[in-house]
């Protein structure tokens, strides 16, 4: 049976019908989203904290954590009539047994990306949380990364001055000096270790052993010199005056016919018979020898050796039974550092 009608009654019953249906589409939407027939899971307590200051990034859904480990979230942040905040927080039960409301919270990063979360740490004494539990405190601190970056703001607002950044930049432009030093001291380290077969410890040890005895040879080579070109009272100025009458007929008079007879006598047969293969041996040794008197003078001689060891002794310092060399290693006219001298003398 159709029911019939006016076309406004016809427009109003339409109207009524597309209304009811609106109303029933949003009453399901609102079922579905907020299950207000559904309870608070059974693993989850409510627990309120008041504190006199919240951080940037604090808002609904900012994780919970303790220990690095998520264990609730904030549900809703309200402000205080007195000032302040309350955060409203659901905390799974397991996590947090045995917490009590003497704990203490921080702001910082809940994960790798920077994203600030309220970080519990737990306290002595005290109750057993439980559901609804309303608790006070003050925040042990603001780790969040906004906080950071505002200190590295400030910091580098008073510290990185106009004066400072001068100062880097001529370091590093005297340290870009040094690459030509830097790279000749590569380059001879390389040569070295190619071609070295023996531990640098043990040539530094032969070394050692040679250097300790370098001050007394040279001094008793000098002294021998002194000895020689002075004329002291030593053997080699002894004459036959010297010699008493036994040892000279039983000792050096026999000596001295030994010589004459067997050793020079010997010689002079030798030559005798190779006088001509001699000669330009003689008269090649006679080319050296001329030109040594006026070389070797007795006494410029004894003063050079002197002079020598003075200055040897000056290389050394220390005690007689420790020496340590002294050294002055010139390095201006190697290319490797004649930039960088030239970079720091232009100070």
């Amino acid at each position: 049976m159709l029911l019939q009608g006016s076309a406004e009654s016809e427009t109003r019953t339409l109207n009524i019908i597309g209304a009811i249906v609106v109303l029933i589409c949003l009453a399901v939407a609102g079922f579905i989203i907020y299950k207000p027939f559904q309870g608070r899971p059974n693993d989850v307590i409510s627990m309120a904290i008041d504190t006199p200051y919240i951080v940037q990034g604090v808002v609904k859904g900012t994780a919970v954590v303790m220990h690095g480990v998520q264990v609730g979230e904030v549900t809703e942040v309200t402000n205080l009539p007195g000032g302040g905040a309350r955060l409203n927080t659901h905390l799974q039960k397991a996590p947090v047994a045995g917490l009590t409301d003497t704990m203490k919270i921080d702001f910082r990063p809940a994960n790798y990306f920077g994203v600030t979360g309220i970080n519990i740490t737990p306290g002595f004494g005290g109750q057993i949380l439980r559901d609804g539990v309303h608790i006070s405190t003050v925040p042990k601190g603001n780790f969040t990364l906004q906080a950071l970056l505002t200190r590295l703001g400030q910091l580098s607002t008073g510290v990185m001055t106009p004066k400072l950044i001068d100062v880097i930049e001529r370091v590093t432009r005297y340290a870009d000096g040094l690459n030509p030093l830097i790279e000749t001291v590569l380059i001879t380290t390389e040569a070295v270790a190619k071609v070295q077969k023996t531990s640098t410890a043990r040539l530094l040890k032969n070394t050692t052993g040679i250097a300790v005895v370098i001050p007394s040879l040279l001094n008793e080579t000098t002294n021998l010199g002194d000895s020689i070109s002075r004329a002291d009272d030593n053997w080699l100025h002894s004459g036959i005056g010297d010699v008493s009458r036994d040892a000279y007929v039983n000792e050096l008079l026999p000596t001295f016919e030994l010589t004459a007879k067997h050793l020079f006598g010997s010689i002079g047969k030798l030559e005798g018979a190779h006088v001509h293969d001699l000669l330009p041996l003689v008269n090649g040794i006679q080319a050296f020898t001329d030109v040594i008197p006026p070389l070797v003078r007795p006494d410029g001689f004894a003063q050079m050796l002197v002079e020598l060891r003075s200055r040897f002794e000056k290389m050394y310092a220390g005690t007689p039974d420790q020496r340590a060399l002294k050294v002055r290693i010139v390095l201006d006219s190697l290319p490797g550092v004649a930039a960088p001298l030239g970079l720091i003398g232009g100070l």
